[in-house]
């Protein structure tokens, strides 16, 4: 713990522990010591042991077995193909921790070796592989009209009746302060730099910087995209790699990713969920090269992809490279990881992006302003692998940029001067107290024997497990209280997750008014 440097002391035994486990220095379904145990080795508190492991639990390092203690997961095999140079991942290491504490491992006498203990993963049912997404012209609108998600910053959320949270808390006063400040500071060269194909040099200066801070991505300002909201960047996406590929998309997932593909002229595959994430088998069986996926927060599953799927889903990207080709892009298979709601998860630290342990430079990563500062910013970026972003400016960097200079330039002055971080912080606490509120206020009503929750604080919304035959009488509650639902069960939302007999929720309260919301 001596060498851990600035960070702070849970932070840093969640990362050496990590660490020990994808490097195999912790084997597979070892015993972890438990948490008295460990703090008493090290010299720290039970709950800076508690919070490493509840993190460790969250990523599927380690699993907690009842009355068993903690286990480590099995991770496998890192795929050793042709294309894995570290040089051009735009990460110096595969699962590792940087910094010069990166090879420290937990001190042998703080973790002792059992022999190993063998347990199983819980899986959910499959979906077929045959099923597809339903068509484009589907109705967008969930049977028993219950609203289905939509909205432009990624993968979507419940439609709110009102205004959203981020667009309610924007600070409005402040934006128009540093706009001012743009528009009388900043030179004619800046605004012309503003509206080159990639964007504005300061702003993708600023969004690397924030990727480096808050989700630990080694990313230079040359790999970042800026484009007018997601479905654009779908769009030079698809450019970029070119359109003869099949991409595949989570199934279920966000209902409008196959009719953009589709609109592109581009082949859709879906591909079934798994426990940990999207099923990697089937994603290999699917004919795909590119697969579209939420490792941090599923949509609207609300799944963390497990250490174990994601290390797998890399090495499904590292494999049969010369095989799967496009005749007009690049050569091998790539992710694109949607990380949507990545500043609104609630407890412990940030699940890290595939991206960050992207060594073969496969994942291109995409983010969007939209969910943070509301739908009027529609303003999305993507950090693309080295190569493709020379292919970028060879390829697409004609293109005159899709957001306004001014804008791209006041929301790099709000990244530096460190509004957006304040901003992202109240949203973040407003919407964890709805989310509490429901979640108390339905555990004191009638219907609490009748839901259970899951998910809570991971994002933006959560599931709700409604028991048999009190469907209609509790969404018909919440509705009437202003809580926007989206039921699992049916279309592109069809979920084999749900037990026999109960039905599944994806619930979002970010424009509910809690002080109104009144139960039965």
């Amino acid at each position: 713990m001596g060498k851990r440097g600035n960070a702070s002391r849970y932070d840093y035994l969640y990362r050496r522990i990590r660490h020990d486990i994808a490097h195999g220095n912790i084997l597979p379904d070892e015993k972890l010591p438990s948490k008295r145990a460990l703090a008493r080795n090290l010299g720290v508190s039970i709950i800076t042991v508690e919070a490493a492991y509840a993190q460790l639990i969250a990523e599927g390092y380690v699993r907690a077995e009842e009355r068993r203690g903690y286990f480590a997961c099995e991770l496998s095999p890192v795929a050793r193909g042709g294309q894995c140079d570290g040089r051009r991942g735009g990460q110096r290491g595969g699962d590792h921790l940087r910094g010069s504490a990166a090879s420290d491992s937990i001190p042998e006498n703080a973790i002792r070796r059992p022999s190993p203990a063998s347990a199983g993963m819980t899986q959910f049912p499959a979906v077929s592989p045959e099923r597809r997404l339903a068509s484009p012209g589907t109705s967008a609108r969930m049977a028993e009209g219950v609203p289905t998600f939509a909205s432009e910053g990624g993968p979507a959320t419940p439609a709110p009746s009102s205004e959203s949270a981020a667009t309610a808390l924007f600070p409005y006063q402040t934006w128009a302060r540093v706009m001012r400040r743009t528009l009388t500071e900043e030179s004619s060269a800046t605004l012309a730099q503003a509206a080159l194909g990639a964007g504005s040099p300061r702003l993708r200066r600023a969004i690397a910087a924030y990727l480096r801070e808050y989700r630990g991505m080694d990313v230079s300002a040359e790999r970042i995209v800026v484009a007018a909201g997601s479905q654009t960047l779908y769009q030079l996406i698809i450019q970029l790699l070119g359109r003869d590929r099949a991409f595949a998309i989570e199934s279920p997932g966000y209902p409008l990713l196959e009719r953009m593909y589709d609109a592109q002229g581009a082949r859709c595959a879906s591909v079934p969920l798994a426990a940990g994430g999207i099923d990697v088998a089937a994603l290999s069986e699917s004919g795909a090269s590119v697969a579209h996926v939420m490792p941090a927060h599923q949509f609207p599953t609300g799944i963390v992809m497990s250490a174990a799927h994601r290390r797998d889903l890399l090495n499904w990207s590292r494999t049969d490279a010369a095989r799967a080709f496009s005749s007009d892009g690049p050569r091998g298979r790539f992710i694109i990881e949607d990380d949507y709601d990545a500043e609104f998860r609630m407890s412990g630290r940030p699940i890290a992006p595939l991206a960050s342990v992207d060594v073969a430079g496969r994942v291109i990563y995409l983010n969007s302003f939209t969910k943070s500062l509301g739908a009027a910013f529609r303003i999305a970026y993507m950090a693309l692998p080295e190569d493709l972003a020379v292919r970028f400016e060879l390829k697409l960097g004609f293109y005159s940029n899709t957001v306004s200079p001014l804008e791209q330039l006041a929301l790099a002055r709000f990244i530096e001067q460190g509004h957006y971080e304040r901003h992202v912080n109240r949203l973040r606490t407003h919407v964890k107290r709805l989310q509490d509120g429901l979640v108390g206020r339905v555990r004191e009503s009638s219907l609490a024997q009748e839901v259970a929750f899951e998910g809570l604080d991971r994002g933006l919304y959560f599931s709700m497990r409604v028991r048999k035959g009190a469907q209609d009488r509790v969404v018909g509650a919440l509705q009437a209280a202003g809580v926007q639902l989206a039921f699992l069960g049916r279309g592109p939302l069809a979920w084999s997750g749900a037990q026999a007999g109960e039905s599944v929720f994806a619930l979002n309260c970010e424009s509910l008014n809690i002080e109104e919301l009144v139960l039965p």
